[in-house]
């Protein structure tokens, strides 16, 4: 457990002290501060598009700061040989996983939660100086959406993690954890397409058979999108929330696991 804590400890605040950590947070007070301006531009929508726009420049930068630590996390490491001397000091390959991806996973907590808190200066802003005839925040869906958020990207930092722990080139690990990005992000609305189409439209086979196996080896992100109901106020139940969120944290354990077993399995230079 103290090699977990000391790995964990450093690998967060490598993030912490990155330039690229304070740059992009630079860049997300410029985007979060055109919300008000833009938002403007739908004048019976105001709330709605400024809602949006924070859950939208939040994602974004949340996901763009996963992709960079968590292929940076263990390519640091591989590069300056800086691995071999931590396994030398009696520390097994699955501890070193387990502890990078908790320091990762606290990474993304805590800079999800700084996110949030401007997304929701920005919003509360547009709403302090718009009429109330343009619409209402439902505060918690807006927390509930941006806890989601959080969680799709600790499954998104244990993916990378998965690809990294047998593919040599960062580039590639990198890139196919994109592809799986892209894919979870629009298997459940192919699945749904092909099932309300199944009636009045010949769909081959085998196009089908894609679809599903996608549907059942891919990450279904589309579970942990709640912009639509924080924007519209759309009711929730709690079933839904429990079970993506048992979802999220299953398939995270499992790529979590799958990375440890390949990482024990890789040679190292």
């Amino acid at each position: 457990m103290r090699n977990l804590w000391a790995i964990g400890r450093i690998t967060f605040l490598e993030g912490v002290r990155s330039r690229f950590f304070y740059g992009l947070f630079v860049v997300a007070c410029l985007l979060f501060s055109t919300t008000y301006a833009l938002s403007y531009l739908f004048p019976r929508d105001v709330v709605k598009v400024a809602v949006d726009l924070s859950l939208a420049t939040a994602s974004l930068v949340g996901l763009i700061l996963t992709l960079f630590w968590g292929t940076e996390s263990l390519a640091k490491d591989l590069e300056k040989r800086t691995i071999h001397m931590v396994l030398a000091k009696a520390v097994s390959r699955s501890e070193y996983i387990v502890g990078k991806f908790a320091g990762l996973a606290v990474l993304i907590g805590v800079s999800m939660l700084l996110l949030a808190a401007l997304a929701s200066l920005s919003v509360w802003t547009v709403d302090a100086l718009t009429d109330d005839q343009y619409g209402v925040i439902h505060w918690s869906l807006f927390l509930l959406s941006l806890a989601m958020t959080t969680l799709m990207y600790g499954l998104v930092a244990s993916v990378i993690f998965f690809f990294s722990s047998f593919v040599s080139s960062t580039f590639l690990a990198l890139g196919l954890t994109l592809v799986v990005y892209l894919i979870g992000q629009s298997v459940e609305e192919l699945r749904l397409l092909i099932q309300a189409g199944a009636d009045g439209i010949d769909i081959s086979p085998m196009l089908t058979a894609v679809v599903t196996v996608a549907y059942h080896v891919f990450p279904n992100l589309a579970v942990f999108d709640f912009k639509a109901q924080a924007a519209h106020g759309l009711p929730v139940s709690a079933s839904t929330v429990v079970w993506s969120a048992l979802y999220g944290a299953l398939y995270t354990s499992v790529m979590i696991a799958l990375s440890a077993w390949f990482f024990r399995k890789r040679e190292f230079p």
